[in-house]
């Protein structure tokens, strides 16, 4: 795209209606009298008096504790300079944007029309009480310095340059990666760094902090190497000298000779392929001009193809992009009520972001790119701006690390690390929150899961994926040597159990023994045995009933019949249960609801629609949920004359006679069992508000049901869940992904010691 058709695209993107980029939208209710007397006159009065004689009441009566305010004064805009504070407004309300998007912070921008540091100190210091944090921005150097102390030695909340310390932070975890993959030590390496603004001075204390020695670090400006002769000549400030050198004056080429790493903070085209070849071995090349880098990844590579690059632009690999900073550092420190945010808290933020870097890479991030395949190597440092997983890592780093030092409101016995990361979790969907809970009681006590598709990439980076995360033991079927071409073709490396279910001695021994017991009266010969359990898909639920795994996963390249025929005949149904049902969880605008049966009963009778019922009931009790149960029709309570509900009806009957207590109801339209408006034309029903429990009269409404929700709606799906089984098995979907394989899992753990804790009673 050239030039002038981005300026043309961005200016209409930003004069859209409504123009800009940030709203501010009320988040209570306010449509009766009654509510404006709660949200204003007269009842504001009590949570002022609150706040009046204890100032911390703020955080919980106004919204002070999720608000930072973005402020510049527009000295140091991006590459454009000093533009002056009304000009700077675009880029705050973008800041803003980034914010709430990546960690549901809200944000005011505020410019000011000071530069004088005295005067901007005031300012800020004057509107401070308003917020839970401030992110100063584009503040030109040295002022900035200067500001950034005053305040953060003068307010009570967490300040933060991220001019100065977000590049900082980022690239910091690229180097210490980046290190790891060349396999050099930092406290061996040289460093350049090219300019020696707010972001570079920031940047060198950083790299000094993670174990760079300072005389290994040569910084560089407009007027060449910071030397102590430039020092004494007047020629540097207080802040440049700290970083001055006993060296010979040179300028960037002369720094560069047998450097290991470059961080270019400057202007485009500054240094030449011919420096770059006269670098040490392996070197890093973090060239960070935007939107044209010190020396583009091409010229790089046409002098060295040993050197890892990094530039600030997407459309290169390893990307160093601030947005992977400031949100969840701030969000972090917010949600602890830190009164400011430390060295510590910064160095907590790199490395939870060098950590995750080397974690599998969810489909969702590929997807994201295009369907990049990304691993821990030269061209994947760090994690991308869109892994969602940022948010959790680096936030509950910051607060744990703002906990530790003292400077939280929240003290270390009321921190629960666990409990926040799944509070964070919920921010990125009611899913992710239910399902954390899930994960955090599968760690408890960890249970074996066989998975019948162990080649499939999906499945051995959900299993590597479980073992980081402590999830489940996972056990892959399949041929050794393409598992391990598979993991090393995805740049994984973990440890987990394999089996070649074709050599595997139990296949002709003990499991073809009992396959035969169970099915020989069906006409199945030993031999018949033994041949079906070449197949992992009869093999897998064999291990469970033995007792060699404690769960079975599989389906995502198999069809559904495929994966349950042999769970019914392997595994077989509990003597406990009425059915085996299969059940969707789903999550769409902010509800969750529990969908039966949409994969199992193709038309069931009515004892069997009420047996249906009760096993999706007991799902939902499974996640927490007190079940309320609309049983689904074409009429409400057999409104219809022509064609009356009788099954349905029957149905319900015969649920309360088989569960007094469960909470049902119908038959009614979709509408009626989730729109309370429509319920109070049926005073007599026996739930009020959202039904959490829909049970479809057929698997053909059910199926139709729940993808519609999925594709138009844009329902979140887990499932399907079977209930029903002696033992714990599961079916995976054909497209499933890394995430949706892992969450499977850890539904299946928490069954196996659901299942282990009933055997131990039995």
């Amino acid at each position: 795209m050239d030039s002038n058709q981005l300026r043309e695209e961005a200016l209409n993107y930003h004069s859209s209606k409504p123009p800009g980029k940030v709203t501010v939208v009320p988040t209570k209710p306010h449509g009766t009298q009654r509510e404006l007397s709660l949200a204003y006159s007269p009842g504001v009065a009590y949570p002022c008096e609150e706040i009046r004689d204890d100032a911390d009441k703020a955080y919980s009566y106004t919204s002070k504790g999720n608000l930072v305010a973005v402020i510049s004064n527009g000295t140091a805009v991006l590459g454009l300079g000093d533009i002056g504070a009304l000009a700077s407004k675009p880029v705050m309300e973008g800041k803003g944007l980034l914010f709430k998007a990546f960690a549901d912070i809200d944000v005011f921008d505020i410019e000011v029309d000071r530069s004088n540091v005295d005067e901007f100190v005031e300012a800020v210091k004057a509107i401070a009480p308003t917020f839970g944090g401030i992110n100063l921005e584009d503040i030109r150097a040295p002022e900035c310095f200067e500001i950034e102390r005053r305040l953060v030695e003068e307010l009570d909340i967490p300040v933060m340059h991220d001019d100065q310390h977000g590049t900082a932070i980022i690239s910091g975890a690229a180097l210490i990666n980046g290190l790891e993959v060349v396999e050099k030590k930092i406290e061996d390496v040289s460093v350049v760094i090219l300019g020696a603004g707010a972001s570079a001075i920031s940047c060198a204390k950083h790299y000094v902090r993670l174990g760079v020695k300072t005389d290994n670090l040569l910084m560089v400006d407009s007027s060449g190497i910071l030397t102590k002769s430039r020092g004494e000549n007047g020629e540097l400030n207080e802040y440049k000298m700290e970083f001055a050198r006993d060296v010979v004056d040179g300028g960037v080429g002369d720094a560069l000779d047998g450097a290991d790493v470059f961080l270019g903070l400057s202007k485009g085209g500054l240094v030449t392929p011919e420096m770059v070849g006269r670098m040490s071995e392996r070197p890093l090349i973090f060239a960070l001009a935007n939107p044209d880098p010190e020396i583009t990844p091409e010229d790089v590579l046409s002098v060295r193809g040993d050197a890892i690059v990094a530039t600030g632009r997407s459309d290169y690999p390893n990307q160093i992009n601030n947005v992977l900073g400031f949100p969840y550092i701030f969000r972090g420190a917010l949600d602890v009520r830190a009164t400011e945010i430390t060295e510590g808290m910064k160095m907590a933020a790199t490395m939870a972001i060098a950590r995750l870097a080397k974690e599998p890479v969810p489909d969702d991030v590929s997807s994201a790119y295009e369907g990049e395949q990304m691993s821990f190597g030269p061209e994947y440092l760090i994690p991308k701006p869109f892994d969602a997983r940022v948010l959790i890592w680096e936030a509950s780093a910051v607060a744990e690390a703002a906990v530790k030092e003292g400077v939280s409101r929240i003290s270390k016995k009321d921190f629960d690390l666990d409990d926040y990361r799944e509070n964070l979790e919920s921010r990125l969907g009611l899913t992710r929150s239910i399902m954390r809970r899930v994960i955090n009681q599968a760690k408890r006590d960890l249970k074996k899961v066989v998975f019948c598709e162990g080649e499939d990439p999906t499945i051995i980076k959900a299993a590597a994926q479980c073992i980081s995360e402590g999830i489940c033991i996972p056990i892959l079927l399949g041929q050794k040597k393409r598992i391990e071409a598979v993991k090393e073709d995805l740049g994984i490396d973990f440890e987990c159990e394999s089996i070649d279910v074709r050599y595997d001695s139990r296949r002709r021994a003990e499991y073809a023994d009992e396959l035969h017991r169970l099915r020989g009266r069906r006409g199945l010969t030993k031999e018949d045995a033994v041949r079906q359990l070449k197949s992992t898909t009869y093999f897998a639920p064999m291990m469970v009933r033995m007792g060699d795994a404690d769960g079975y996963l599989g389906g995502v390249s198999h069809q559904y019949p495929d994966i349950v025929k042999p769970c019914l005949q392997v595994i077989g149904s509990n003597p406990d249960s009425h059915r085996i049902v299969g059940t969707y969880m789903m999550t769409v605008n902010g509800q969750l609801l529990f969908i039966g049966d949409a994969t199992i009963n193709i038309y069931p009778d009515a004892r069997t629609l009420a047996e249906i019922a009760i096993q999706t009931a007991k799902v939902a009790r499974r996640f927490g949920v007190q079940p309320k149960v609309a049983m689904l029709s074409f009429s409400n309570f057999g409104t219809s004359s022509e064609m009356r509900t009788d099954r349905i009806e029957e149905a319900i009957e015969i649920a309360k006679e088989m569960e007094p207590d469960l909470v049902i109801d119908g038959p009614m339209q979709a509408d009626t069992a989730l729109v309370p408006d429509i319920q109070q034309d049926y005073p007599f029903m026996s739930f009020n508000g959202p039904a959490n429990v829909l049970i479809c009269p057929n698997l053909a409404s059910a199926n139709i049901a729940y993808k519609l929700l999925q594709r138009i709606a844009g329902a979140e799906m887990t499932g399907p869940i079977l209930e029903g089984l002696s033992r714990p098995a599961h079916v995976l979907q054909r497209r499933d992904s890394v995430r949706d394989v892992v969450h499977m899992s850890a539904i299946c753990a928490v069954d196996a010691q659901r299942a282990s804790r009933q055997r131990l009673i039995d």
